[in-house]
């Protein structure tokens, strides 16, 4: 008999020991909640609060007026011209370069630009006789 009832009582504190236990696990879970919950609202605050500050820059952009749009756009078709006449002198001194390299690889205006003369054609005939002996 005196079992039985030690054995019951151990039964009852063990339920005890339980129950006490899950209520503290409930109660860790709802504070781990809490805790957690909150600490989304502060950030949620924190960020709103940054979202909502206006922020001054370090330098200002000075306001155009109407005039300054004028010489900006005056000086911007001035930067225009000046690029397309340096691209039309690129271009005529491509070409210029490439006539006078047609010019030096031309043989036989080289020889019509020599005088036509006896004496000269006689001279070089024997300048390239000598060359060749």
């Amino acid at each position: 008999m005196e079992d039985d009832m030690l054995e019951t009582k151990c039964e009852n504190l063990m339920n005890i020991v339980v129950e006490s236990r899950k209520r503290f696990g409930k109660m860790c879970s709802e504070y781990e909640l809490k805790s957690s919950s909150m600490e989304n609202k502060i950030l949620n605050l924190k960020i709103e609060s940054f979202s909502n500050y206006r922020f001054k820059p370090k330098n200002s952009v000075p306001a155009i007026s109407g005039e300054d749009t004028k010489e900006i756009e005056d000086f911007t078709v001035q930067l225009l011209e000046r690029q397309k006449r340096i691209d039309e002198l690129k271009n005529k001194l491509r070409n210029t370069q490439t006539v006078v390299l047609q010019l030096r690889n031309d043989k036989i205006g080289g020889k019509l630009r020599q005088p036509v003369d006896a004496e000269l054609m006689l001279e070089n005939a024997k300048s390239k006789q000598l060359q060749q002996l």
